[in-house]
């Protein structure tokens, strides 16, 4: 997985992408961000004492998987597992939510 530098806006983003990226670059110099195709998952961010971090939902984020990279449900799962959620890329690694509804369900 390739995790991007919230300085390196794309081109053709979108007004609130860049804004976001802005906005935890001024929490967080050392936050990254999942590439652009998974920006619908993006949450927000979390605090905690000194650190800021961007939060995705676990669920859209394998939704994303399916839809733009033609994955099964069972392919996306195994995917994000390992080589997102199980992808530790330093202290700006972002987080992942996992709803009380998604547990339940």
């Amino acid at each position: 997985m390739k995790w991007g530098k919230l300085s390196e806006a794309t081109e053709g983003e979108k007004v609130y992408s860049v804004v976001f990226r802005r906005y935890l670059e001024n929490c967080n110099e050392e936050a990254l961000l999942l590439p652009d195709k998974f920006s619908s998952a993006l949450v927000g961010v979390a605090h905690e004492f000194n650190k800021s971090l961007a939060i995705y939902d676990s669920a859209k984020v394998i939704s994303c998987l399916m839809v733009n990279d033609d994955m099964t449900e069972d392919e996306a799962k195994d995917y994000f597992e390992y080589n997102i959620k199980g992808n530790y890329s330093g202290e700006g690694t972002p987080l992942f939510l996992d709803s009380v509804n998604d547990i339940l369900l």
